[in-house]
């Protein structure tokens, strides 16, 4: 247990508010990447090639524990310590340099890191952070060349400049105390919670985890900006799959996300993954479809991940980088499709949006997209992005984008991905409203004009999609029968033709609204990073036509033996 005290104590420790000996003598890890950052700046380069014009580390300390359960058993214990870090070294000018080059290898294209010692060793950090920013220099001075060469065998004239010039900021945040935590006690928490499943003999598998991560971030740049946040989380995954009659497989997941461990309401949190267990469970049930074209709710999750994907993701991760194989960047980058069309219409005019990382909270729901200092150090403020439906304004970083020559403060990232564009708290808001109840009496009406027999309820979709979608697949979806007002649930389905279109034809939304904490990948297939991010929206979202069609997926033999808990 000292041990365990020793660790937290380091990760915690924090400095004054100056950059001066003070902090160093303070922070170990501060120091020491001041100092390699200078030697760094002043005297590394190699013969008489270009020489580091900017340099910036970023280090994480976490702590971290997990617990992972299935079906009434502990599947793994653990408790971690671990520092990571990552070099960025530029070489060139703001106005050209090595960055923002993949090349020709999609695998290979990502920050120099790696793991830095543990214990507050000053010269063991400064060897390992050399090791970085040597491995990163000799990167930066390939890639530079063969930029170059890019940029001259395809006659680019016109450049944007690859670093904005930004003020120099400087924050330090005192660390939270962290909450006395027993680890037995959440080891049988989880375990009791996995055991729900013994009840549902329709799922196929079903496993929850726990983790707590207790983490801080110390960043530095050669302009005199640096930060360090301490942040912490806790994160409850529920997996489940089961095969439907047909057998197609199923799989919901689902993360439940708090500030500390005593935020979790574990009687809410039973009746949640309950609910979660039923629906699956009855999704093995289905009605099969061949062919649907008409009005649709997206409700809970696949509401928010309905504005995700077709709205944030596409005024996210601006610009895209060059590739040598550029016709293949599409299925190595998450190219934006909405950041071209400031001033124009793209959404109905009810519908306005912003977005706020500086806010903690949402009527006493926590929000897990909340920083006061971005990746790159620079300060965010109140972002309005969608004003009566005309797209306003995008997501910046310190990499210019056409006429935008200043980032907005939301470069975000992760130890392992290089910064960009994206997202902290979205706030989407509704002027046509009205309670679940009439937002689905609408839906039935649409539905009568249109002479169908039935329309859709869709519950939740994919997070992920193919490049050449614009939205995940249905996972869960209803029909509701307009003769009979019953809900069924529908077979594996698709859609088909769903474009940004889909933002317009919005009919109306529910009155209330949801908070929707998730980990938002980056851009890169390789090395995007996940970073932490909430979307606040009406809970229900009524569009005016869909089509889905019946799967192209061939199904799965089902199992020749019973599960062995149910089994006869």
């Amino acid at each position: 247990m000292i041990k365990i005290f020793t660790i937290l104590a380091l990760v915690f420790s924090f400095a004054p508010n100056v950059f001066a000996n003070n902090l160093e003598e303070d922070d170990i890890v501060l120091k020491a990447m001041k100092s390699e950052m200078l030697r760094t700046m002043n005297k590394l380069r190699l013969d008489d090639l270009k020489k580091p014009y900017f340099v910036s580390y970023y280090v994480v300390d976490s702590t971290s524990y997990y617990i992972s359960a299935s079906f009434g058993d502990i599947k793994n214990e653990n408790f971690s310590v671990n520092r990571y870090g990552k070099a960025d070294i530029r070489i060139g000018a703001k106005t050209f340099d090595n960055s923002h080059y993949i090349g020709s290898n999609f695998s290979d294209y990502g920050p120099f890191s790696g793991s830095l010692p543990i214990e507050n060793d000053y010269d063991s950090i400064r060897r390992a952070l050399w090791l970085l920013s040597d491995g990163a220099y000799k990167d930066s001075l390939q890639k530079y060349s063969q930029k170059d060469s890019y940029r001259q065998k395809r006659n680019i004239k016109e450049i944007y400049g690859d670093m904005t010039d930004e003020k120099v900021q400087t924050y330090i945040e005192m660390p939270k105390k962290p909450e006395s935590f027993d680890f037995k006690d959440y080891c049988g928490k989880i375990k009791e919670l996995s055991n729900l499943f013994r009840k549902y003999p329709d799922l196929k598998s079903s496993d929850i985890s726990f983790s707590r991560s207790l983490s801080a971030k110390r960043f530095i740049n050669s302009e005199g900006s640096f930060y360090k946040t301490h942040s912490r989380e806790v994160v409850i995954s529920v997996s489940l799959k089961t095969q439907n009659k047909d057998g197609y497989t199923v799989l919901g997941n689902k993360g439940f996300i708090y500030e500390k461990p005593s935020d979790i309401d574990f009687s809410g949190l039973r009746k949640d993954i309950e609910k979660m267990a039923k629906d699956y469970s009855i999704a093995a049930f289905p009605e099969n479809i061949d062919f649907y074209v008409g009005p649709a709710i997206f409700e809970g999750e696949a509401a928010s991940e309905f504005f995700n994907q077709l709205f944030v993701k596409n005024i996210s991760f601006a610009p895209a980088p060059w590739a040598e194989q550029d016709n293949y960047l599409k299925y190595y980058y998450e190219i934006p499709k909405l950041t071209d069309k400031i001033g124009m219409r793209i959404f109905p005019p009810f519908i306005s949006a912003y977005d706020n990382p500086l806010e903690e909270e949402y009527q006493g729901a926590f929000l897990t997209g909340n920083y006061k200092i971005d990746g790159e150090g620079i300060s965010p403020e109140k972002l309005e992005l969608v004003k009566k439906g005309k797209l306003r304004n995008i997501y910046l970083s310190g990499t210019p984008y056409k006429e935008f020559k200043k980032s907005n403060g939301h470069a975000r990232m992760s130890s392992d991905s290089f910064p960009s564009a994206g997202a902290g708290n979205v706030f989407i808001t509704s002027k046509k409203k009205v309670p679940y109840d009439k937002l689905k009496k609408k839906l039935i009406q649409m539905g009568n004009e249109l002479e169908l027999d039935y329309v859709v309820i869709i519950k939740t979709i994919e997070s992920s999609k193919s490049s050449q979608k614009y939205l995940g697949n249905p996972v869960l979806t209803y029909k509701l029968d307009l003769k009979t007002k019953t809900e069924l649930p529908l077979n594996i389905v698709e859609f088909e033709g769903i474009t940004l279109r889909a933002l317009r034809d919005i009919v109306l939304t529910s009155d209330k609204s949801e908070v929707y904490n998730f980990f938002q990948n980056g851009p890169y297939a390789y090395s995007g990073g996940a970073y932490s991010t909430s979307i606040i929206s009406p809970s229900a979202v009524l569009v005016g036509e869909i089509e889905l069609k019946k799967t192209d997926k061939k199904p799965d033999k089902l199992p020749y033996l019973e599960h062995p808990f149910f089994g006869k």
